[in-house]
């Protein structure tokens, strides 16, 4: 059959066959489809064209197929199954999910979730690997040529094929420890965070995140606050504080970093200090900056990608250190 003869088939056509061949009879087979006999045996008739074969003789107990009919309706039946099966609801099979996800986070967003997500996988999609990586300098390029599947970040700019979702909100902190000179303070403002030495871990600039109107505000009053040290290392980090640096962080890094210095021999006391308040009053989110999840649009009916940025959705909004959407 050429394509020609395939267009002229419609799945109504294929459907009338098989439930003729069911009842044996075009009344009940028109009572069961709910259309008019008349209608139904113009739709056999066109069958009859198509296959260039009568199908049926009348028999005194109602109609019976020919030979090219029983071959056709072997052949039919698993077509007619197949698109039922192309109908149906997807369905998710999480412990027989084999797939590899690979995710941008950076350490101090990754620290909300990774300890309940590896155990929500262990039991639950065994099967699931993930690479997990932070960002690099090409941001949401890599999500757009379908190199990362899901990121996480603090900004709310992206092209208009990436879908995202507010997380929360998460507060900044600065680490300092014992050989810094501001350490027994209990807060410190701008002017004597600067005039010591910073390191930043995991907050670099751009010109998306939510922090950069406010280092704007705060170059327009003669702070300059590029920082001494840039590092996404946590070792390097460390040692920076150790020697004397102010860590700037995620408070979720903080509270790791202290939980790490306390268990490391030799090291200084270490303690939190609140961002500035001068930072606080000129930030709009109050230094509490939103976290957004991030997925291509093709990836967003895709079922074990739902399940897996809904796992980690949960799991940092359930986390101690973010603050929930309002």
């Amino acid at each position: 059959m050429h394509l020609d003869d395939i267009l002229k088939l419609d799945i109504k056509l294929l459907v009338a066959f098989v439930t003729i061949m069911e009842e044996g009879s075009v009344s009940r087979a028109a009572e069961r489809l709910r259309v008019t006999q008349p209608a139904l045996s113009k739709s056999l008739q066109r069958l009859r064209d198509i296959f260039k074969d009568s199908l049926f003789t009348r028999q005194a107990y109602g109609l019976s197929p020919t030979a090219r009919a029983s071959e056709l309706h072997d052949m039919i039946q698993p077509i007619l199954s197949s698109l039922s099966d192309l109908m149906s609801p997807n369905t998710l099979d999480l412990k027989n999910l084999s797939r590899r996800f690979k995710l941008r986070v950076d350490e101090g967003d990754l620290e909300n979730f990774i300890e309940p997500l590896l155990a929500s996988l262990q039991y639950q999609a065994p099967g699931i690997k993930l690479s997990i990586t932070s960002w690099g300098d090409s941001q949401l390029d890599e999500m757009v040529s379908g190199n990362v599947d899901l990121g996480i970040m603090r900004i709310d700019e992206t092209p208009s094929n990436i879908r995202s979702k507010l997380i929360g909100y998460m507060e900044a902190c600065i680490v300092l420890s014992e050989a810094h000179p501001l350490f027994h303070q209990d807060e410190v403002t701008v002017s004597e965070l600067l005039s010591n030495k910073v390191v930043t871990h995991h907050l670099r600039s751009n010109r998306n995140t939510s922090f950069i109107k406010t280092e704007q505000k705060l170059k327009q009053r003669g702070y300059n606050i590029e920082p001494d040290m840039e590092t996404d290392s946590l070792m390097v980090a460390m040692q920076a504080v150790k020697r004397g640096m102010a860590l700037v962080t995620s408070r979720s890094i903080g509270d790791l970093f202290l939980q790490m210095t306390c268990e490391k021999m030799h090291f200084y006391p270490v303690k939190i200090l609140p961002i500035p308040k001068e930072v606080v009053e000129l930030d709009e989110y109050n230094c509490r900056h939103p976290i957004h999840i991030f997925w291509h649009e093709r990836f967003n009916n895709d079922l074990a990608h739902r399940w897996l940025r809904e796992q980690i959705l949960y799991f940092m909004r359930e986390s101690p250190w973010m603050h929930p959407p309002a």
